[in-house]
C-alpha cells in the first residue's frame, strides 16, 4: 500500500468512481462533489466498524452527526482527517486505517466482478457506436442534395397550379351545371315516372318519387316551366292518395304501409289519423257483424230466437261469418229455417260451431285486432291523437262487450235447458210416456227386490248432473284473460273492471236460468200429465188414471228434489274458482240462495196457474218482492213463466170463478165419467189433487231437502248474522206451500162439487114438486151424488195410498233418502235419519263432520218449519185436509147445498115431499160412511137434515113415512135395479 504512493491511489479512486457512475448513470456534474463510496442508490450501507468504534471517542451527538455526514455532499475530507488526527490515539488511528484498506479491497472486488459480467454488453455497445459513427458519414450532403430537389419539386407545381387555376374553376362550373340539369331533367320526367309507377301498381316507388321532389317543387313549383309540373304532380299525387285510401280500407292489414306511404305525400296528421281509425273501424264492425250473425244463427238453430227474427242476410257478410267460424271436428247438422243461411241458402248440411267456440273465436279476434290497433296508434302517430283512438275503440269496444254478454247468455240458457231435460221453447225432451213407463218399471223392480241394483235409469238421467258451469267457465276464463291483456294498452276503457262485471252478469244469470229452467221442466211436466188426464183413456176411473197420477205425482216429487240437489252441486263449482267470486262470493250465495227461494215461491204460482186458480194475495205479494234476473235472456222457456205470471195476475179472478162454475149438463151423464167435466172448466180435476200432493211434498220434504243442501254446500249465509232476514225462508216456504196445496185442494172439491151442483140443478128444474106421486125408488140425482163421491174417493186412493201398495216406483227410489220419519213430534230426529241416509248412499255429498257442525241450525230451522205447519192444522174453508173422508165431504157438501137451495124456490106437495124423505135416507148411511172421520164430516151430514127441514117447510101438506116403509121401498128398488128391470118396480104405497 505505501508504494501506491497517493497519486496512484487517487487516480484509481477516480476510475472506480467513473465506472461506477457510468454503470448506475449517475450524474457526475461540475458543481456538485463526487459521491462517495457510500453514495449508491442502494440502501445506505450501515456505519463501518472505523466509524463505529470512533463514535464513542468523537464524542455523543456530534460524532454520531460526522458519521452521518460522511455521505454528504458538503463533506470535508482533510477537516476530518485534521480533526480524526488530532483528537484520535495511535491505536485507533491504526485501526482506522486497517478497515479502510479491508473496505478498499471488497470495492475492487466487487467492481471486477462487476466489469466481468458485464464484458459483453461493453464491447457491444462499442461495436454499435463505432457502427453509427460510421453510417453517419456523408449524412449532410445527402439532405442537403434532397432540400435541393424537392425546391425543385415545389416551384415546378407552382409554375402548373398557376396555369390550371382558370380552367379548373372553370371545370368545376360546368359540373355544377351539369348536375343541376340532370336533377331538372328528373323532375320533369317525374309526371311520367309517377304515372308509370301507379298504373303498375308501384305505390311505394311513387310515394318515393313524390317526397324527393317535394322540396324542389315547393321552393320552384311557382317559375317559369316548373309551374306545370308542379300542377301534374300535385294531380298525380291526390290521385295516388285517394289510391292508397282505398287500399287501406280494402286491405287493413296493410294499414301501416298506406299510413307511412300517405304521409309521405305530405298529408296532413288529423287526416291521417282519421284514414287510419276509420279503416280500422269498419274492420272491428266487420268483425263484429260477422259474429252477431253467427250467434244469431245459432240462437235460431237452438230455438232461442225465430227464423223470422233472423231475417235476410247479406250475401258477404254470409261469406265473411263462414271465414272466421269455421267449425272444426264437428258432425255437419241439418238445418231448417233460416239457419240454412249458413249453406248459401241451397238446402245442404253445413256443421254450425259450438257456442263455446264462437265466443274463444271472437274474443281473440277482437282483442288482437283493438291491440294490434293500439300498438299502431302509438307507433305511427303522436300521443296528441290518442283521443280519436280512445272514442274510436270505445264505440266498438261497447259492442264487443255486447255480444259476449249475448253469447254467453245463450249458452246458459242453452246449458240449463239441456240439463233440466227441456228444449228451449220449454218443451220436453224426452215424451212423458216414457217418464211414466220408466217410472212404473222403477216401482216394479223396487217391489220385487232389483232396486239396489245401482244402475241409472232413464228418469234418473232426466236431470243432467252438469248444468253447463264447466263450460261457461272456460269462455270466462278465457275472455277475462284477454281483456286483462287490453289493460295494458288501453287503460281509459276499464277492461279488467268490464271484465269482472261481465263475470258477475254471467254467472247471476246462468244461476237464475238454470232455476227457472228447472221450474220449467216441472211445468212443463204437469202440463203433459193434463194433457194426460184429460185424453179418453183416464177420463174414467181405472188403470190408465191411476198410472198416470200415481206414477205422475212420483216423477214430479223425484225431478223437484233430483233437480234441486243436482242444481246446487253443479252451481257450487263457481266457488271452487276463486277468480270468478273474487269481491262477490257473498253476494252470490245471496243469489244462489234468493233463486232457491224463489223456485218454490214461483213453482206455488204457476201450479195455480196450471190449475187455472188465481193466487191468493200472500202469494202474489212474496213472488214480487222476490226479484228474478231472466228479464235480459232470449230463451223462450224463461220468458214462458213470466208471461203465464202477468195472465194469471191480470185475469185470475176469471180463472177462479170460471172454474167454479161450469158444471155437467145433465143429471148423471157427466156423473158417471169419474172426474170429467166440461172443456170449459179448463184442467181435469185431478191434475189439481196432483198438484195439491205435490205442493204438500214440497212443504213437508223439499223445503226441509233443501235446507239441508244449503247447510252443507253454501253455509255461509246461513251463518251470517246481521238483521238482514235470510234469503231462504222455510217457515214462510212452508206457509205458502200450504196455501198453495189448500188452493188447489179446494179448486179440485170445487170442480166435483160443481159437476153436482149442475146435476142437482137439473134434477130440481125437471121434477114436477107439485105433481109427483108416491116415491118407488131414489132419484137418479142421488146415484149421481154417491157415483161421484166413489169416483173422488178413489182419485183421491190413487195418491193418498202408501208407497208400497200404489208402487211409487222411481220417485220413491230417487227419494227414499229424504222422506220423514215416521214421527213428526221431532224435527231433528227427522234431521238425523236424512244426514244419516245420504251419507250412506253418498248422494249428497260432503262430510259428516261438515254436517254435524251445522247440524243445529239445519234442524232448529226445520223443526220451525214442521211446527208451523202442524200449528196451521187444516186449510181451506170448513177445515178442509187432503184426505179421503174429507174430499169426500167437501165435494158432497157442495152437491148437497145446491139441493138445499133448489129446493127453497119450489113448493112440495106430499109425494114430493115423501121422494125427499126417501132421497135422504138413501144418502144417510154411504154419505156417513164416506165422511166419517173428517173434520167437516158433520157439517156435511147435517145438509141431509137441513135438507128434509127446508121440504118440510116448502111442503104444503108434510107427512113423514116411517123408517121401515122407506126400508122395503129401497130393497124393492134395489131388487128391481139387480134385476134389469127399467120400469119394473113394483107398486108399493108408502102409507
Amino acid at each position: 500500500m505505501a508504494a501506491a504512493g497517493p497519486g496512484g491511489s487517487a487516480d484509481k479512486a477516480s476510475k472506480v468512481k467513473s465506472l461506477l457512475a457510468s454503470y448506475y448513470d449517475l450524474d457526475d456534474g461540475d458543481g456538485e462533489p463526487s459521491p462517495s463510496l457510500y453514495d449508491t442508490p442502494r440502501t445506505a450501507p450501515s456505519p463501518g466498524a472505523v466509524q463505529r468504534s470512533l463514535a464513542p471517542s468523537l464524542g455523543g451527538a456530534s460524532a454520531a452527526a460526522d458519521v452521518a455526514a460522511l455521505n454528504a455532499s458538503y463533506f470535508d475530507p482533510d477537516a476530518y482527517l485534521k480533526r480524526v488526527l488530532k483528537e484520535t490515539r495511535l491505536a485507533d488511528l491504526a485501526a482506522l486505517q486497517r478497515d479502510m484498506l479491508g473496505e478498499v479491497g471488497g470495492l475492487d472486488s466487487d467492481m471486477q466482478m462487476l466489469v466481468y459480467e458485464n464484458y459483453n454488453k461493453f464491447i457491444a455497445a462499442t461495436d454499435t457506436i463505432k457502427l453509427m459513427s460510421a453510417s453517419m458519414e456523408g449524412m449532410d450532403d445527402r439532405m442537403a442534395s434532397l432540400r435541393t430537389l424537392i425546391d425543385g419539386v415545389v416551384a415546378t407545381s407552382e409554375t402548373v397550379n398557376g396555369k390550371l387555376q382558370q380552367r379548373q374553376e372553370e371545370v368545376e362550373e360546368l359540373d355544377a351545371v351539369r348536375g343541376l340539369l340532370t336533377r331538372l331533367q328528373a323532375v320533369f320526367d317525374l309526371p311520367r315516372k309517377l304515372r308509370a309507377a301507379i298504373d303498375q301498381g308501384a305505390f311505394e316507388v311513387a310515394a318515393d318519387c313524390y317526397a324527393d321532389a317535394a322540396p324542389l317543387l315547393k321552393k320552384y313549383g311557382h317559375k317559369g316551366a316548373f309551374k306545370r309540373v308542379a300542377a301534374d304532380v300535385e294531380a298525380l299525387g291526390h290521385e295516388l292518395a285517394a289510391l292508397l285510401r282505398k287500399r287501406l280500407l280494402a286491405a287493413p292489414d296493410q294499414a301501416a304501409e298506406c299510413i307511412a306511404m300517405i304521409a309521405k305525400l305530405g298529408e296532413p296528421t288529423e287526416s291521417l289519423q282519421e284514414d287510419f281509425l276509420e279503416c280500422k273501424r269498419q274492420r272491428l264492425e266487420g268483425l263484429l257483424a260477422a259474429a252477431g250473425l253467427m250467434l244469431k244463427t245459432l240462437a235460431v238453430d237452438r230455438g232461442l230466437l225465430t227464423p223470422a227474427e233472423l231475417g235476410s242476410v247479406d250475401e258477404g257478410l254470409r261469406r265473411r261469418m263462414l271465414e272466421m267460424f269455421r267449425p272444426a271436428g264437428e258432425p255437419a247438422a241439418p238445418l231448417s229455417g233460416s239457419a240454412a243461411i249458413l249453406g248459401g241458402g241451397g238446402g245442404g248440411q253445413t256443421p254450425l260451431p259450438s257456442l263455446h267456440a264462437v265466443i274463444v273465436e271472437l274474443d281473440g279476434r277482437f282483442i288482437t285486432e283493438i291491440t294490434r290497433t293500439a300498438a299502431l296508434f302509438a307507433e305511427l302517430f303522436p300521443p296528441g291523437g290518442r283521443k280519436r283512438l280512445f272514442k274510436m275503440v270505445r264505440e266498438c269496444f261497447a259492442r264487443y262487450l255486447k255480444l259476449t254478454r249475448r253469447a254467453l247468455s245463450d249458452a246458459s240458457a242453452i246449458a240449463a235447458a239441456t240439463a233440466a231435460g227441456i228444449t228451449t221453447a220449454g218443451q220436453l225432451v224426452q215424451p212423458l210416456e216414457e217418464v211414466l213407463r220408466a217410472s212404473q218399471l222403477a216401482a216394479e223392480e223396487e217391489a220385487q227386490g232389483y232396486g239396489g241394483s245401482g244402475a241409472p235409469s232413464s228418469l234418473e238421467e232426466s236431470i243432467a248432473a252438469d248444468w253447463g258451469t264447466a263450460g261457461l267457465l272456460q269462455g270466462l276464463y278465457v275472455v277475462k284473460t284477454d281483456l286483462v291483456r287490453l289493460d295494458t294498452l288501453l287503460p281509459e276503457l276499464s277492461p279488467r273492471d268490464r271484465g269482472a262485471e261481465l263475470v258477475e252478469h254471467t254467472v247471476r244469470q246462468h244461476v237464475s236460468l238454470c232455476f227457472a229452467a228447472l221450474e220449467r221442466r216441472l211445468l212443463a211436466t204437469a202440463e203433459a200429465l193434463a194433457a194426460e188426464l184429460d185424453s179418453p183413456e183416464c177420463r174414467r176411473n181405472g188403470g190408465a188414471k191411476q198410472r198416470a197420477m200415481a206414477q205422475g205425482l212420483a216423477v214430479l216429487q223425484a225431478l223437484l228434489v233430483q233437480g234441486v240437489e243436482r242444481l246446487l252441486r253443479s252451481l257450487k263449482e263457481y266457488e271452487r274458482q276463486a277468480w270468478v267470486l273474487a269481491g262477490w262470493q257473498e253476494v252470490f250465495v245471496n243469489a244462489v240462495h234468493g233463486q232457491l227461494q224463489n223456485l218454490f215461491l214461483s213453482l206455488c204460482q204457476q201450479l195455480l196457474a196450471a190449475a187455472a186458480l188465481a193466487a191468493p194475495p200472500g202469494l202474489s205479494a212474496a213472488v214480487v218482492g222476490s226479484a228474478r234476473s231472466t228479464v235480459e235472456s232470449a230463451a223462450p222457456f224463461a220468458a214462458v213463466q213470466r208471461r203465464r205470471t202477468l195472465s194469471l195476475q191480470e185475469g185470475g179472478s176469471s180463472m177462479l170463478s170460471g172454474s167454479s162454475g161450469s158444471g155437467l149438463s145433465g143429471s148423471s151423464s157427466g156423473s158417471a165419467g169419474g172426474g170429467s167435466c166440461d172443456a170449459a172448466a179448463g184442467p181435469p180435476p185431478p191434475l189439481r189433487l196432483l198438484l195439491c200432493h205435490l205442493c204438500k211434498f214440497a212443504e213437508r220434504e223439499a223445503v226441509g231437502l233443501a235446507l239441508v243442501l244449503l247447510q252443507q254446500l253454501y253455509p255461509e249465509r246461513l251463518l251470517a248474522g246481521g238483521e238482514e232476514l235470510p234469503a231462504f225462508q222455510p217457515t214462510e216456504l212452508g206457509r205458502q206451500l200450504g196455501a198453495t196445496a189448500g188452493a188447489l185442494l179446494q179448486g179440485y172439491v170445487d170442480a166435483h162439487g160443481a159437476s153436482l151442483a149442475a146435476a142437482a140443478d137439473a134434477s130440481t128444474a125437471a121434477t114436477e114438486w107439485t105433481a109427483a106421486r108416491e116415491p118407488r125408488a131414489p132419484r137418479p140425482v142421488c146415484d149421481a151424488f154417491l157415483e161421484k163421491a166413489a169416483d173422488v174417493d178413489v182419485e183421491a186412493c190413487y195418491l193418498l195410498a202408501s208407497p208400497s201398495d200404489r208402487g211409487s216406483g222411481a220417485g220413491s227410489r230417487l227419494s227414499r233418502g229424504h222422506s220423514r220419519a215416521p214421527s213428526a213430534a221431532s224435527a231433528a230426529s227427522w234431521d238425523s235419519s236424512v244426514l244419516g241416509t245420504t251419507q250412506q248412499q253418498g248422494g249428497w255429498g260432503g262430510g259428516a263432520a261438515e254436517a254435524s257442525g251445522q247440524g243445529g241450525f239445519v234442524e232448529a230451522s226445520v223443526s220451525r218449519m214442521l211446527a208451523s205447519g202442524r200449528d196451521r192444522g187444516g186449510w181451506g174453508s170448513g177445515g178442509l185436509e187432503l184426505s179421503r173422508p174429507s174430499i169426500a165431504a167437501g165435494v158432497l157438501s157442495v152437491g148437497l147445498r145446491a139441493l138445499v137451495e133448489g129446493l127453497r124456490r119450489q113448493t112440495l106437495g106430499r109425494g114430493a115431499f115423501q121422494q125427499i124423505q126417501l132421497d135422504v135416507h138413501y144418502l144417510r148411511p154411504e154419505l156417513q160412511r164416506l165422511v166419517a172421520g173428517a173434520p167437516a164430516g158433520p157439517a156435511a151430514v147435517q145438509l141431509l137434515d137441513e135438507l128434509m127441514a127446508v121440504a118440510m117447510e116448502r111442503c104444503t101438506e108434510p107427512l113423514l113415512v116411517d123408517s121401515s116403509v122407506l126400508d122395503r121401498v129401497l130393497a124393492a128398488a134395489a131388487a128391481a135395479k139387480q134385476a134389469g128391470g127399467g120400469g119394473g118396480v113394483p107398486s108399493m104405497s108408502l102409507l
